[in-house]
């Protein structure tokens, strides 16, 4: 485990911490929740690593090592105003994310974006991106941003902008999805409608789709079934040959 420096541009540098070899043909960016930070992750970055995996990690927007008071501002806001700021932070990042996985590739690396919680935002978010990982998996997102439950009011352009509203650009991109249905922070139902409706569009890649919910896990998941997902997820990178 090490730490890394990616610049965006001449002005704008990242700190990562990393695990792996960094001569690999793949790697794995994970993405953090809502106020963490990179260094939550270090138990999968290991355990990517144990597999034989490089993998990477970022800070979000105003998180970690780039907090600048932006959490104690959210804190403060009820819910709609909350999603909109959140949204704001997933489009950043998926910018910047999108940024990074041209960079690998230019590398000549297979990209895998993971995301947990709004790192799964973050993810869904780079379905839409200039430059897309070759695997998106994110756990307990939702790829519809709008506030519904939150808000009577119309959406916003950023709550139109989830891939849920966009599924004729999806197809063929190779999905990992993983939530769970006693979550009350994140609901479970946008994902799993998300892909009742690709197992549609995807009749003629059945294999790049997956959905997996447990039905006894909170957002915070019971740890078999935390175990059992990223058991399954280790699985779907070997098969994909990362």
């Amino acid at each position: 485990m090490y730490n890394e420096t990616y610049f965006l541009d001449e002005n704008t540098a990242l700190q990562a911490v990393q695990a792996g070899d960094t001569r690999s043909d793949s790697v794995v960016i994970v993405l953090h929740g809502l106020a963490v930070s990179k260094e939550v992750h270090i138990t999968e970055i290991t355990r990517l690593n144990s597999e034989g995996f490089f993998s990477v990690a970022f800070d979000a927007p105003h998180h970690g090592s780039r907090e600048d008071g932006w959490l104690e501002v959210l804190r403060k806001l009820d819910r709609r105003e909350q999603q909109q700021m959140m949204l704001s932070c997933v489009f950043q990042q998926a910018q910047e994310i999108s940024v990074i996985v041209k960079h690998f590739k230019d590398l000549g690396k297979k990209v895998c974006v993971t995301g947990i919680s709004m790192g799964a935002y973050t993810t869904f978010a780079l379905l839409r991106a200039e430059h897309r990982p070759d695997l998106f998996a994110p756990f307990l997102g939702n790829p519809d941003f709008r506030a519904g439950r939150y808000s009577t009011l119309s959406p916003s352009i950023p709550e139109m902008s989830g891939p849920a509203d966009h599924l004729d650009e999806i197809f063929p991109s190779s999905l990992f999805m993983v939530n769970a249905t006693k979550d009350h922070i994140v609901n479970a139902l946008g994902s799993r409608n998300f892909y009742e409706k690709l197992r549609r569009i995807y009749k003629t890649k059945p294999n790049n789709l997956e959905y997996f919910e447990y039905t006894n896990s909170e957002h915070l998941m019971l740890p078999e079934d935390w175990f059992d997902a990223w058991d399954r997820f280790v699985n779907r990178l070997k098969r994909e040959k990362f």
